[in-house]
């Protein structure tokens, strides 16, 4: 056996594998996790050839991580009641602020927990004290009322209570005022460290020219909140939103920086490594100290620490890796659940494995870049589809532009326009026009291409098992790659990864299960149609915000949209990138305001409309925006249907060109799914309801959705008598300003004894259906 394999059964990979698996049987299932380490070590043993004081090593890494993770478990609760009023604030972040909206971590220094402080600015020159006074080092004695964090409620959708408390945060303050006059600045040397980040923002924000202050926050203070949701989705999409995250490579480019400037000053090779350790941290907190930073500048520090003190000077790559994921989750347990986490130690992780073979038989420069690009796509494939739902395939390529064009142009010309503007000032200025011709010219490449048909695979959420699958496949795919096929088992060898997407495609859409999901986006409606073996995918609404008339320091640029930050990401998650019909029930804003979203993101093969005299302006821009796209507009009214195998669909309102008001005018929907007869109703209120009986005096459902939100001029006595339900669904927003469902409503269903489920109870609400029959479930909050 060579030296390089006996050194392998060695490397600390393996206790950190011990580790993991000791935490995941305290966070997750411990039988199952347990199980899997016996085996491991049964493996370790075997195959590693590992002796008993290696055993009794990797045994102890184990107990000792789940144990760790039992006592984080036991610690992470809050102390506050919930009922406190009074609080005195050490703001140690820096504010955002979106239009009058105020958003801030701070510590709480009676009972020591981080609250979320949200505030609503009062006006204009309120805003401009926060912006100029509210800044890490200041302590304020506040009076406010706490409110618990919302969890999710739709199905798949980001669970912001549980990410709150995997960061130790349990509460959202709402102060009644936020007197910057009463607040006296307490400064510590981690405060002063994020007061300097903070300065330095606000520096770019003032001097550097508008296209290029996003992108150069972003690069060197590791802040996103600057650029635009547009953008940041454009380089998601292509699968480039780590070159805009300080990362490994930015930390090793800005070391190897320092570190010849720190020789060519005459400082000895030793004394450079022992500033640039001592400075290190101090750049971690500059940068934001997310989890990449703080892998990155811990394995850094580790390496340089090996190199100056080390004995034979060496700290191997893996080993320093393995190293810093043990002591960053001995430290923090939780931060296992992060996706920053995940995916900064996994992609470094496999990238060091690979190098010792795959990666060493492509050393030409364009090869080395493409491999490494193809591994990085294959090994975070998984991980995105689990949490976004969707992957690039064309960052392979991009890569090959970004890659150099980040790191070798954008970061050294920011980070030295950034220096040279703060010695010299103004006179700098002509050096920022190029760069700023390039990051516009840059976005706006990266635009075009993001728009490119099929540059991203959205197959959804995968199961657990299609998880277990996904992770076994990819390790055998790196076991035979390693092992150097060639010929038609490289071909084969390549496939392997895209046989894996098209298994879950194919469990996706071949399912023989339906579903009707009403899904909670507020004051709204939307509701998603999936007919078995994906023979049909309909959207019945989108949702929309209802927007009120603001000043203009009170617009948000990027603000929540119900289309691309609920519904969108919804059917993602399912798998959907098609709609066959947007039935658009009518044009408020609550049900057709995420239109647009929807028709950005995914297909959408029909457009379908009330035949009606007048429309709104939201509608007449969604046949615009439709016409463009070459979608197919259709305007319906009562008397017409369509169907796909045994499901037929009929409309039933609104008449044939409808004078009626838009409520009325709504588009009315009847169908049978899983012998369970439904009747959508859209915002038909009393008169639309007595022209439907009188139309159809036979006609009865067992699912009604209620119209109107509920509205007391909904759903009359006479109406349920006809249609005589037995479940009634009300999508509404919770604690909405309509007081909707009306009370009147809810004793009329009561009355009737008809089973009620509401979005602003119970979250989404979900029938699950085959041929035969379907059962309701609920997504609780």
């Amino acid at each position: 056996m060579s030296e390089e394999k006996k050194y392998m059964n060695n490397m600390g990979v393996f206790y950190a594998a011990a580790a993991f698996l000791g935490i995941m049987a305290s966070f997750q299932n411990f039988i199952v996790h347990f199980i899997i380490f016996c085996l491991y070590l049964i493996f370790l043993i075997k195959n590693k050839k590992y002796r008993l004081i290696q055993v009794i090593a990797t045994i102890l890494f184990f107990v000792v991580f789940f144990v760790r993770s039992e006592v984080e478990i036991a610690n992470n609760k809050t102390h506050l009641t919930g009922n406190e009023q009074w609080f005195e604030l050490h703001f140690n972040e820096i504010g955002k602020i979106e239009g009058d909206r105020l958003t801030i971590k701070a510590f709480d220094r009676v009972t020591s927990e981080t609250l979320i402080v949200r505030y609503r600015i009062r006006s204009a020159k309120e805003k401009q004290i926060l912006q100029k006074k509210l800044s890490p080092g200041i302590v304020c004695r506040v009076k406010g009322k706490l409110e618990e964090p919302s969890s999710s409620t739709n199905e798949n959708a980001f669970d912001y209570k549980k990410y709150l408390q995997q960061n130790h945060i349990y509460w959202i303050l709402k102060p009644e005022q936020l007197d910057m006059d009463t607040c006296r600045p307490k400064p510590s040397f981690l405060t002063i460290l994020r007061k300097i980040r903070a300065d330095g923002i606000h520096y770019l924000q003032a001097y550097f020219p508008k296209e290029t202050v996003p992108l150069a926050a972003a690069l060197l203070f590791g802040t996103s909140d600057l650029l635009s949701s547009d953008t940041m989705d454009d380089y998601r999409n292509l699968g480039l939103v780590h070159l805009l995250a300080i990362s490994g490579l930015h930390i090793a480019i800005i070391v190897a920086i320092v570190n010849f400037l720190l020789l060519r000053m005459g400082i000895t090779r030793e004394k450079s490594f022992v500033m640039l350790i001592v400075c290190l941290p101090v750049y971690c907190i500059l940068t934001g100290a997310s989890p990449s930073v703080n892998r990155s500048v811990l394995m850094t520090m580790l390496l340089l620490i090996g190199k100056r003190w080390g004995k034979n000077g060496k700290l191997t790559p893996l080993d320093a890796i393995s190293l810093t994921f043990l002591l960053y989750l001995f430290v923090s347990p939780l931060a296992i659940f992060n996706i920053g986490f995940q995916l900064s130690f996994l992609v470094t992780f496999a990238l060091l494995i690979s190098s010792f073979y795959i990666l060493k038989r492509n050393e030409h420069p364009i090869s080395l870049l493409l491999v490494t690009s193809f591994l990085s796509m294959i090994i975070t494939a998984p991980l995105l589809l689990y949490f976004f739902f969707e992957f690039s395939i064309i960052s392979l390529l991009v890569n090959l532009l970004y890659i150099p064009l980040f790191n070798v142009i954008l970061l050294p010309y920011v980070l030295f326009g950034f220096l040279f503007h703060l010695l010299f000032g103004s006179i700098v200025n002509p050096l920022l026009k190029p760069l700023d011709l390039l990051i516009i010219f840059t976005n706006q490449v990266t635009e075009k291409i993001s728009m490119l048909p099929w540059n991203t695979v959205i197959l959804g959420r995968p199961s657990l098992p299609l998880v277990f699958l996904y992770c076994w496949g990819i390790f055998l795919f790196f076991v035979l790659w390693e092992k150097g096929v060639s010929g038609v088992r490289k071909l084969l060898l390549f496939l392997l990864p895209c046989t894996l997407c098209i298994g879950q495609w194919a469990v996706t859409n071949f399912s023989s299960q339906g579903e009707v999901t009403f899904l909670d986006v507020g004051q709204g409606d939307s509701i998603y149609i999936r007919l078995p073996y994906g023979k049909g995918h309909y959207l019945i609404d989108t949702g929309g915000t209802i927007s009120f008339e603001k000043k203009p320091w009170q617009q948000v640029n990027d603000g929540y949209e119900v289309g691309e930050d609920t519904v969108v990401p919804f059917l993602k998650s399912k798998g959907v990138t098609t709609i066959d019909k947007l039935i658009l029930t009518h044009g408020d804003a609550d049900h057709v305001g995420g239109a647009k979203a929807v028709m950005r993101e995914l297909k959408v093969r029909e457009i379908v409309l009330p035949d009606i005299k007048n429309r709104s302006s939201l509608e007449a821009e969604l046949i615009q925006l439709g016409q463009q796209k070459q979608t197919a507009i259709r305007y319906v009214h009562e008397g017409e249907s369509w169907q796909v195998d045994e499901n037929r669909f009929y409309i039933l309102s609104p008449k044939e060109n409808s004078t009626l008001t838009s409520n009325n005018a709504s588009i009315v929907l009847y169908t049978v799914l899983g012998k369970t007869s439904w009747l959508f109703t859209g915002d038909l209120e009393k008169e639309g309801e007595l022209v439907l009986m009188q139309k159809y005096p036979q006609l009865s459902a067992d699912v009604l959705k209620v119209g109107h939100h509920g509205s007391h001029s909904s759903t009359t006595e006479l109406f349920l008598e006809q249609i005589a339900p037995k479940m009634a669904v009300i999508s509404a927003g919770k604690n909405n300003s309509f007081g909707h469902p009306h009370p009147e409503v809810i004793e009329r269903l009561e009355r009737k004894k008809i089973n009620i489920l509401r979005t602003d109870i119970t979250g989404a609400i979900t029938f699950t259906f085959n041929k035969e029959s379907g059962t309701f479930s609920v997504h609780h909050p």
